[in-house]
Order: C-alpha cells, then structure tokens, then sequence
C-alpha cells in the first residue's frame, strides 16, 4: 500500500514520543521515503483533530491516555496497541486549605466533584475521575455511600482548548488547554459546591500552584507500587496500517525505542522537554512526576503494563463505558514492537 503521509498526536505526557519528534528522528526516519510526518495539530479540519479521542485518522498513531482508545475500540475503531510506557505521577484528592479536611476519612459526607463534558462524546478526564474515586473506595478507608458525588457540567469541548498550526512538532495540546481541564471544577470548589476534587500528573502540579490545595488523599501509582493503580500511556496505531505496512510501524517503533537512551544520557535537556510537553514550569515539573522521569521514557509490553492496563479496561467496563466491551488481548499486537527490537540488536 502506497503511503504519502503518517499522521500523529500526543497527549501532553512525559513519553518517548515526545523526545522522537522534537528532536525529528521521525521526519528524518520517512524523509527518504517521500513520506510526510505530520502531526493532527498541523491540519485545521475539526475531524482530523478529534481523531485524538477517535482513532478515526487513517495511516495514524497515538501516544497517550488509556480512555479514548479504549472507548474509540469499543466503538468499533479499528486500532491496536503496540507500546506502553508508566511514568510515575502524583494522584489523589485535593481540597482547599482552610477546608478542614485533612485526610482521606475526612471525606467521609463530603461531596467530591466529577466533572461532566455535555458536547464531547469521549469523556476522558470524567473516566478519569470516576476511576480514582474507585481506587479511593479500593482502599478500604471509604466506601460507596460514604461521599456525595456532585457533577459539574462543562458544555466546552475539550477540542475547544486545542490549539493548531504550521509549527514543527506542535502539539494538539499545550500549556492553555492543561490550565483548562480542571477550570470549571475549581470554580465549583471556590464556590462551595463540592468539596474535594481528584487530579493527577501535570494537572496536580496547576492545581497547588494556583489554589493551594493540598493532596488530602494520596492514590498510590507508581509502576513498583503493588496497587496497581497507575495511569497507563498507550501508543496505538490504526489497525489498517499495521496490517498493510508493518515494515512502517516497526521503524517509528525503533526511533521511539531510542528516547530512553538520549533522555538518560541528556537529564537536563529531558526534564525541559518534559516541562514544556506537559504545560508546565520546569521548577513544577518534579512536584508532579518523579524525578526517575528519565528513565521512564521507554516503550514495553511488560505484564505488569499489560495488567494495568487491563484493570483499567475493567474499570471502563465496570463504569458502563465501554458498552458490553471486547475481547481485552486482541487490541494487544506485541509484533511489531517485538520486530523493532530485534532490529536494533
């Protein structure tokens, strides 16, 4: 099959995409093929970029959250995982400091925002949310019952805080849309009409800086922690050129299989690139990631990434967002990444 151009996007998260395409191996990988690699972000038809959520982009690839290709698949989108990478992050629940809760049985009758996107119809950051009130019930501290869960509705589309451009490498989402995620949850926090809000990663990092809350219920989430929490990064590429055009596939494998090797070799430059993916000051970036970020710039098919994200599908299906769901290890192809691997050897 004749390829002219692979098309990209991102979410703004710590992974070894980031590095491959700032530091254009990508472009440079398929230069010599005529291909152009072009991120969603570079076209200014809508469609193309809510392939983002969709997976609806021919001849794509995605590097980011678990939920829209979970629900995308679910839906019928023809996708498959090939990579995944687990980057330490701070999760947990946040309240203002004059609140008097203190701890996670503080909670206890109080009312905890989930945030509720009217017009979008791949709710991610709710998915999210829900799924960290979960893991608070998981932990044996509360229970259902136990917390009054308040919706705040947001008619704004998350495809509203995108931005796009011409730009190199430019992300569908930058530090604008980052600061954006939590803006309504927060007014309802301010005003009274909820309690404590959930956050993670670079959003926890916004959250403490621009309100003072504070983390009054920790979620343990780091990929040796054994609670199996975590929040996955998943690279997924669309099932028809996968199927069509492997040799592709495996050569952007291995250019992402590079970063982890630059990123140890160059921490500072790393950290930076890191701060300015994820829509943060350099100087927050560790208050929301660990500082072993670095060396957490991989791609793998490890089990124990396989078995979050699986308990994640689970929580997905359990939430009733994935309809009657489907079978868990067929959206699983380790060929590819196994084929990249060997090539570098």
């Amino acid at each position: 099959m004749a390829i002219d151009t692979l098309w990209y996007t991102r979410c703004p998260a710590p992974t070894a995409a980031s590095i491959a395409i700032w530091q254009g191996w990508l472009e440079q990988e398929f230069a010599g093929d005529g291909i152009a690699v072009r991120s969603l972000a570079s076209s200014p038809d809508k469609q193309i970029q809510l392939s983002h959520f969709r997976h609806s982009q021919p001849n794509s690839l995605r590097f980011g959250g678990y939920v829209p290709p979970l629900i995308s698949r679910a839906r019928g989108a023809d996708l498959k995982v090939i990579g995944l990478s687990w980057h330490d992050r701070v999760h947990g629940f946040f309240a203002l400091p004059d609140s008097g809760i203190c701890s996670a049985i503080d909670l206890r009758e109080k009312r905890l925002a989930v945030p509720r996107r009217a017009n979008d119809d791949v709710d991610w950051w709710r998915a999210s949310v829900l799924g960290g009130i979960k893991s608070l019930y998981g932990t044996g501290i509360l229970s259902e019952g136990d917390v009054e869960l308040v919706d705040v509705v947001i008619d704004r589309e998350y495809i509203a805080d995108a931005r796009t451009g011409p730009a190199e490498g430019l992300s569908l989402w930058g530090a604008a849309s980052q600061l954006a995620v939590q803006r309504e949850e927060v007014a309802a926090l301010y005003r009274g009409e909820v309690d404590a809000v959930y956050s993670d990663g670079a959003l926890t990092a916004i959250l403490r800086a621009t309100t003072g809350a504070q983390l009054v219920a920790p979620l343990a989430g780091n990929e040796d922690d054994a609670s199996g929490f975590g929040t996955p990064c998943v690279l997924t590429v669309s099932g028809g050129l996968l199927a069509e055009r492997p040799d592709l596939v495996k050569r952007w494998l291995q250019r992402l299989l590079q970063a982890r090797a630059w990123a140890t070799a160059h921490e500072d430059a790393t950290h930076r690139l890191f701060a300015r993916e994820t829509g943060l000051p350099e100087e927050l970036l560790h208050s929301a990631y660990s500082p072993r970020l670095a060396n957490q710039a991989d791609v793998s098919l490890s089990p124990n990434r396989i078995a979050l994200l699986r308990n994640k599908y689970q929580v997905l299906l359990d939430l009733g967002l994935l309809g009657d769901g489907f079978d868990f290890d067929s959206i699983i192809d380790a060929a590819p990444l196994n084929a990249a691997i060997d090539a570098l050897k």
